[in-house]
């Protein structure tokens, strides 16, 4: 009632506010005690991604690391299920291909193509292992991509770029190179890296048109 109060709505849009953060694990509501507001590096989970981000928008430091730690989590994932599924990886060359083609196409389409395409590319990738869990991941990364674009645009700004580390990684794996697990991990971290930077400069410069 005190929050409904405060912000001028119903109580039942509380309610339904605090049920919903409640099944996400942000707060803990117990009757006659109130409501507690919980860590969330301690009781959330990889669906809150998106929303971290979308929060902490204008706070740009802050939003780089999470998203930081979010694609260094992925490319650690990938990478270790790419080299140790190679063989998988092997028999799914032609679709892989293809998708890869699509890539090299929407590169020149524009930053939602090119999202897209990236995206079915790494979903054939990790689909070829078989790994669900990645998968979730892979399902995270998307969502982030469509509702933030800020981080599309960061992450897909220089085309040729993404491409190229693309490229990189399927010689990589197809060529059976021993050194697969390196250069598939430099690939990703500089395309990460790159991202990174151009998200900080973007939530700077629009902090600053605020202002």
């Amino acid at each position: 009632r005190e929050l409904a109060e405060a912000y001028s709505v119903n109580p039942a849009t509380i309610q339904r506010a605090v049920s919903r953060l409640e099944t996400r694990g942000l707060v803990t509501a117990r009757q006659g005690s109130g409501l507690r507001v919980n860590d969330p590096a301690e009781s959330g989970d990889i669906s809150l991604i998106p929303f971290w981000l979308e929060a902490t928008l204008d706070q740009p430091a802050q939003a780089t690391s999470i998203l930081g730690d979010f694609l260094e989590v992925r490319r650690v994932i990938a990478t270790r299920l790419m080299v140790r599924h190679r063989d998988a990886l092997l028999t799914h060359a032609e679709p892989l291909r293809h998708a890869a083609q699509r890539v090299l196409v929407a590169s020149h389409e524009g930053v939602d193509a090119l999202r897209d395409a990236d995206m079915a590319f790494a979903r054939v990738m990790l689909g070829a292992t078989g790994n669900v869990v990645a998968l979730s991941v892979l399902n995270t990364m998307a969502r982030v991509l469509e509702e933030l674009p800020v981080v599309a645009e960061a992450m897909y700004a220089e085309p040729a770029a993404s491409t190229d580390a693309m490229a990189r990684v399927l010689t990589a794996l197809l060529a059976a190179d021993p050194d697969a697990g390196a250069i598939i991990e430099q690939a990703l971290g500089e395309v990460d890296a790159h991202t990174l930077s151009r998200f900080e400069a973007l939530l700077r410069a629009r902090a600053g048109a605020r202002t």
